[in-house]
């Protein structure tokens, strides 16, 4: 069979497409049967033969038109690539995209995509191979996944990707989804390509930045529709190393399309009118926006939270707008995600809360908390500012790079941006720390931009003020052939918020709430009229035991991850939910180890005691040479307190390996040892100083790091006495 499609390569071609739509057909044509000789290239340049795989051609296409009410934005993505070791041979065998999906009815906005992929193999001797997709793809869900048979070591494969789009919109306006990369990939680039063409009433936000090529625009034969293409040659590989920013580090391109007809848009900030491509937003344009967009919620918004604070005016203000988040964060937030899951799962198609029906997403909260100060005569400030792996603000293009927040300025001030689950009232978001701010000072007549205070910096935690620590006790059973752990672990700062939404369940935190606020269930309001409550509430009963299991078994995979097996008997609890203050928050757990850890010497036993710090960074071999800054999330100290129980008639032989201390400005491992009452105890300290790291200071960090994986390596002898 492989022999007649090397000699009938073009009635190959015949057969398949003859099983195929017109449109498919020239689809293939189009990406092809190109005479564009970048589209055909098969030689791979001299300098890159020695890398796992090279990109020929890479382009990307993105195409905006309108009726009216209808938006159609057609894209396609296309590539050819050379596969040069087994390792891109390998990688390129499954494909896997989104399964095609149409949404919408009478009176209702909807859209719809389709999704359109074709795989062309280029043998070394020039033969092609057109995958059949109808026979290699499976559906799973809501994925569409295509195996990629008889691919080889110096094979070509030749990719295209075309999904066509189009949703109507009711109000005149739409914010596409924008679109940040880099120019890089983890293969070199011999040419890339993206290109935008857009129709009248769409607005367009592009541009490049760190060194990547200038958009240019390209003169069209339609009066109405303008193109932006961006070209750049000979693209080196990037390893994308771990802990940096590659939109601050590489040179890379961002843009957003919006359609507005009106030239006004709720969603982004746009040029003058539509003939003009948007390159950057300064600080009145964003002042202009927000204080058009964020004015304070009225009083009449604000009754079911001032009425709950009827009975807390003993309290301080600071405390009487903790008690507002707090009771927000259920009344206005958490209350809806019962009705999320009903609609969700096709338990009920529709309904609201007993009590009251503002939902606070997005900048909504903060507009909600600004009603509130100024009711309680509380000073504030408006803060608006971007995480740190977006860039600056002074470089911003996108409004959704953007974050709304305030600032209540009593001496220990209150930031609030937005509602979670288990959103924390102190807690600040750690992506917006140390970064320049524009804030905006709130007076009687609106928002005033000082100009002493518009570019201050937002504050930042110490490694001290986010802190993880594990106790962790274990005690040898059946011999030596099970461990039984049991932890307790305690967060801080922003250990907190993470491990809050990994460890509470939500039917539990849930429920707590609704007893605490002592507000009702959707499915228990007394104005419903269809007497369906039994039916929703054991649907809503039967989908929560379902989400709690679903909850319990990622819970024991994550253990499973972090020790690198499996573990058996697992079980948790919480300890101090603490959801309305700032303890810590505290769970423990339990499990047991089968015949890991311990490996039998003799008379005597070998154990890796040093596996119970958790899973450590190993920075390998060619991690060592770093060319760009490190970035990690936030400065933070792992605290361990590991206690095991000797066996009997065994002692400890090798304490000396759990002694360790390094230790210089960037951070430190210290680890001490000793054998108390029959228990071999160790405590380890891990300290990440900062968050943010110049590249000359990665050499300074490689010492730590490494002692800590040591350690967690590390084995000590239990000799028989």
């Amino acid at each position: 069979m492989k022999k007649f499609y090397v000699c009938f390569p073009f009635f190959f071609f015949f057969l398949l497409a003859s099983g195929q739509s017109e449109f498919e057909i020239e689809l293939q044509q189009r990406f092809w049967k190109s005479s564009n000789e970048k589209q055909n290239i098969t030689a791979v340049p001299e300098k890159w033969k020695g890398e796992s795989a090279v990109i020929l051609y890479l382009e990307q296409n993105y195409k905006y038109s309108n009726t009216g009410k209808k938006m159609f934005y057609p894209s396609f993505y296309h590539e050819r690539i050379a596969l040069l070791d087994k390792a891109a041979v390998e990688e390129y065998s499954e494909f896997s995209y989104d399964k095609s999906e149409s949404y919408g009815g009478l009176f209702i906005p909807g859209y719809q995509y389709k999704t359109i992929l074709g795989i062309k193999i280029v043998k070394p001797n020039g033969t092609e191979r057109i995958l059949n997709i109808d026979q290699e793809k499976v559906v799973q869900d809501d994925q569409v996944k295509v195996a990629v048979p008889g691919l080889e070591i110096g094979d070509i494969l030749d990719i295209f990707m075309y999904r066509d789009d189009f949703s109507k919109t009711a109000d005149g306006s739409n914010a596409f989804e924008p679109v940040e990369t880099v120019m890089s990939t983890s293969y070199p680039v011999l040419y890339r390509k993206l290109s935008i063409n857009i129709e009248k009433n769409f607005f367009l936000n592009m541009q490049t930045y760190n060194g990547a090529p200038e958009v240019k625009e390209v003169s069209t034969e339609k009066n109405r529709t303008r193109k932006y293409v961006l070209e750049a040659t000979n693209i080196e590989k990037n390893d994308f190393p771990r802990w940096f920013y590659p939109l601050v580090e590489l040179a890379a391109i961002k843009f957003q399309v919006v359609f507005a007809q009106d030239n006004h848009s709720s969603e982004a900030f746009l040029a003058e009118n539509d003939a003009l491509r948007k390159t950057g937003v300064n600080e009145e344009e964003i002042f202009d926006y927000y204080s058009n967009n964020s004015t304070p919620f009225l009083k009449p918004y604000l009754k079911d939270v001032l009425k709950h604070l009827k009975d807390k005016e003993g309290l301080s203000k600071r405390e009487q707008m903790l008690a507002a988040f707090y009771y927000a964060r259920h009344k206005n937030f958490n209350k809806f995600i019962e009705i999320y899951l009903s609609n969700q799962n096709g338990i009920l198609g529709y309904d609201r809360p007993c009590e009251g029906y503002t939902l606070l997403g997005g900048e909504n909260f903060v507009r909600f908390m600004a009603g509130i100060a100024i009711h309680k005569e509380v000073d504030y400030d408006i803060i608006l500012a971007t995480k740190d792996y977006n860039g600056s603000i002074d470089s911003l293009l996108l409004q959704n790079n953007l974050m709304l927040g305030m600032r209540m300025n009593f001496p220990e001030p209150l930031y609030f941006f937005k509602l979670s689950p288990n959103a924390q009232a102190h807690n600040f978001p750690a992506h917006l720390e140390g970064t320049k701010a524009y804030v905006f000072e709130v007076e009687r007549d609106g928002w005033q931009l000082d100009e002493e205070r518009k570019d201050q910096l937002l504050p930042i935690s110490l490694a001290v003020d986010n802190k993880l620590e594990e106790r962790v006790t274990v005690n040898f059973e059946q011999g030596f052939d099970l461990l039984k752990v049991d932890r307790k672990m305690e967060f801080s700062g922003h250990f907190k918020p993470e491990a809050m939404e990994n460890w509470l369940f939500l039917g539990d935190f849930l429920e707590e709430e609704f007893t605490k606020y002592g507000t009702q269930h959707f499915y228990h309001c007394s104005r419903r009229l269809d007497n369906d409550d039994e039916r929703v509430m054991k649907k809503m009963k039967a989908l929560m035991l379902s989400l709690e299991e679903k909850h319990e078994k990622g819970l024991k995979e994550s253990i499973d991850e972090n020790y690198d097996l499996k573990v058996e008997n697992y079980s948790h609890s919480v300890v101090n939910a603490a959801r309305y203050s700032r303890e810590n928050f505290a769970i423990a757990d339990s499990f047991t180890i089968k015949n890991q850890f311990i490996q039998k010497a003799g008379p005597n036993y070998l154990f890796e005691a040093g596996k119970f710090i958790g899973g450590q960074v190993q920075i390998e071999k060619e991690e060592m040479e770093r060319n760009v800054d490190v970035d990690i999330d936030f400065a933070k100290t792992y605290v361990y307190q590991v206690e095991i129980k000797i066996p009997e008639g065994f002692q400890v032989v090798g304490l000396d390996n759990l002694q360790v201390n390094v230790a210089n400005d960037t951070g430190s491992f210290v680890a001490t040892a000793s054998v108390e009452n029959g228990v071999l105890k160790y405590n380890t300290v891990k300290t990440y100083a900062k968050s943010h790291y110049e590249e000359e200071e990665w050499e300074q960090m490689l010492p730590w790091l490494k002692a800590a994986y040591d350690f967690s390596q590390e084995k000590v002898m239990f000799k028989k006495i």
